[in-house]
């Protein structure tokens, strides 16, 4: 594989995953018709490859250079394993009493703006 063509398919399945996450139609499809899928974000797949939609993979990080291998593989094997990872949240952290009383009391710790008239 060139670096072209792993540039290709790396943005091709980005923009697949993004899409996944942030409309239902397309989840609908990755479920009931992942071939389709990718040929609309324009993932090559060789005639014939069955492929395998694999979601919310638990206890593990996703891992592009993974799902580039099961690309490569597909050729030989005759099957694309198509892993869509679960979106996650963000990180949550709990403000502590400081924090919470400068929230509610309105009062910045830092400016925010570029004029100086409230950083003096």
């Amino acid at each position: 594989m060139t670096p072209r063509e792993r540039a290709v398919f790396v943005a091709a399945y980005t923009n697949l995953v993004v899409d996944v996450w942030s409309n239902p139609h397309s989840e609908r499809q990755l479920a009931d018709d992942p071939r389709g899928l990718l040929a609309r974000h324009g993932v090559p797949l060789p005639a014939g490859t069955r492929v395998v939609a694999v979601r919310d993979v638990a206890g593990s990080e996703p891992d592009l250079d993974v799902q580039v291998r099961y690309w490569q593989e597909a050729t030989s094997t005759g099957e694309l394993r198509l892993v869509v990872p679960a979106l996650t949240e963000l990180a949550t952290a709990e403000l502590d009493e400081a924090e919470l009383d400068s929230v509610v009391a309105g009062v910045q710790s830092t400016c925010a703006c570029c004029c100086p008239c409230c950083c003096s």
